[in-house]
């Protein structure tokens, strides 16, 4: 897929200049950590005038293609009339050959906060102004779809090993408001099917929950403390699988994998102690392979045997099935996290589909395949299952690609916010969706002058918080082939 959006991209013409500001980041501290690093206010946001681009990466001879200087690109000079302003970030860590991917995107009381490779970065609301940097000892390996209470996370990275004993067996808590460091911890193997070598987070309210292959433990998410463990243990056919977090917390068992009968068991537990309030079992050949939402509780199951065959699952508050609904056959086409396959993600990480009240928005597979070709998002009822309605955005041949946002923080109503996605020649816009469908309104129309970086940001995360829209891309690649430093966007941010 990525071969075919390259070729697209590189269709991209040029001509959108652009302006860079280098500011220095702090030093390293003796735990290893670099401290955060706040932009100075009232700094400068660049000229109005060419917007030519002046500096590169270690342009001011660190020689090493980074060290933590925010540079910036001005976006706004040269807007079109009614184009809201944008604020954009280029890449400034300093990545390994093969690249690294982006994490996930948390909201926490005003900052937007985004982990790449060894370095946590928070970004401003308000205006998308960089507020701090915090970089790690070594690289990020797992980090939690959302933040808990107080506006904390929790982060795993590595022990920094190049060798094959490299483990994710640091966990450090981190204040997405301040940059400050919290509690650090190193997660111990403590028997069998406790082994660190990859580890999934999840946090709901106070806890944090880590997923150790077969085996969960739970942490106090203000201090660290270990309050419970749900030790390795067979009930019944079943084994641990994953975590999952957010408003409940949940277990996914893989149960009688191999056997005719094999399935998967959604547990919702006590994030105070561990324990099971209820399961839900999936029917038998089918697995969960992701989690749209946990309240109310969603899922995208997949056919064990004929894997093109998968369905959307909505469960009630006890573990009931309320629907079922197949998604490989009928009148619009869907792929499971629009075919962003899984590097290794929790089961959490799904782009395209979206779940506000009692419907579920899902984008349909873009006609004849094209990598930024038109498609359209449908409302599915989640009481019976049944499609309410489909919309696009643009008719025939002006058809555009549409993604269902995610939104959070004050201001959220119903229906779904849609970012429709910048392209050749067009530009990107926000827009929302009643839950009646219909037209869509126009929250945001993105400026002209940044629409190629945001198109080389095609396949990103995605957020909409307090009226202003955030894109990153899903990957950054220091050594791209493709020509200049456009698909080196790190955070494009729009807002009025």
């Amino acid at each position: 897929m990525w071969i075919l959006v390259a070729a697209v991209l590189a269709a991209v013409g040029a001509g959108v200049g652009a302006y860079a500001v280098l500011k220095e980041d702090g030093g390293a501290g003796s735990d290893g950590f670099r401290e955060p690093v706040a932009r100075e206010p009232g700094a400068p946001a660049g000229p109005s005038g060419s917007g030519e681009r002046t500096d590169r990466p270690g342009a001011d001879g660190d020689g090493d293609g980074g060290g933590g200087k925010p540079r910036h690109v001005d976006v706004n000079a040269g807007r079109e009339p009614g184009e809201a302003k944008g604020r954009l970030y280029l890449n400034d860590v300093k990545l390994p050959g093969r690249g690294a991917s982006s994490n996930d995107l948390w909201a926490a009381d005003g900052f937007v906060v985004q982990a790449l490779y060894d370095t946590v970065t928070a970004y401003r609301v308000r205006d998308g102004e960089q507020a701090w940097s915090l970089r790690l000892p070594a690289p990020v390996c797992d980090t939690p779809v959302n933040a808990g209470d107080g506006g904390k996370v929790v982060v795993a990275y590595t022990n920094g090993n190049t060798s094959g004993s490299r483990t994710c067996d640091r966990l450090q808590q981190i204040d997405l408001r301040t940059g400050a460091k919290g509690w650090h911890r190193r997660l111990v193997e403590r028997g069998v099917g406790d082994r660190t070598s990859t580890v999934h987070l999840a946090v709901s309210g106070g806890t944090l929950a880590v997923a150790q292959e077969y085996v969960v433990h739970g942490f106090r998410l203000s201090d660290g403390k270990r309050i419970f463990t749900e030790e390795h243990r067979r009930t019944g056919p079943c084994l641990l699988e994953d975590v999952a977090g957010g408003e409940r917390l949940l277990y996914v068992d893989t149960c009688a994998p191999g056997a005719p009968k094999a399935h998967d068991e959604v547990r919702r537990v006590d994030p105070r102690t561990g324990r099971t309030a209820w399961r839900y079992r999936t029917k038998a050949g089918w697995n969960v392979a992701k989690v749209y939402s946990v309240d109310p509780l969603v899922l995208a199951v997949r056919n064990n045997e004929e894997y093109e065959k998968w369905a959307v699952v909505a469960v009630d508050g006890d573990g009931k099935q309320r629907s079922w609904t197949r998604l490989d056959r009928g009148p619009h086409t869907f792929e499971m996290c629009t075919g962003a396959g899984d590097s290794g993600e929790g089961v959490q990480n799904c782009p395209g589909g979206v779940v506000n009240g009692d419907t579920l928005y899902l984008a349909t597979e873009p006609e004849d395949g094209a990598a930024l070709g038109r498609n359209k998002v449908v409302a599915f009822d989640l009481a019976t299952g049944r499609a309410r309605w489909a919309a696009a955005v643009g008719k025939g041949k002006q058809g555009r690609q549409l993604t269902p946002v995610r939104e959070v923080g004050a201001g959220k109503r119903p229906g779904v916010v849609v970012y429709v996605r910048a392209q050749l020649g067009k530009v990107g816009r926000t827009v929302r969706f009643a839950a009646a469908g219909g037209r869509p309104e126009v929250l945001l129309r993105h400026p002209t002058p940044g629409r190629e970086w945001e198109t080389y940001m095609f396949a990103g995360e995605t957020l909409y918080s307090g009226g202003r829209f955030f894109v990153t891309p899903t990957r950054i690649d220091p050594d791209s082939p493709l020509e200049g430093d456009k698909d080196q966007g790190r955070m494009l941010s729009v807002g009025r």
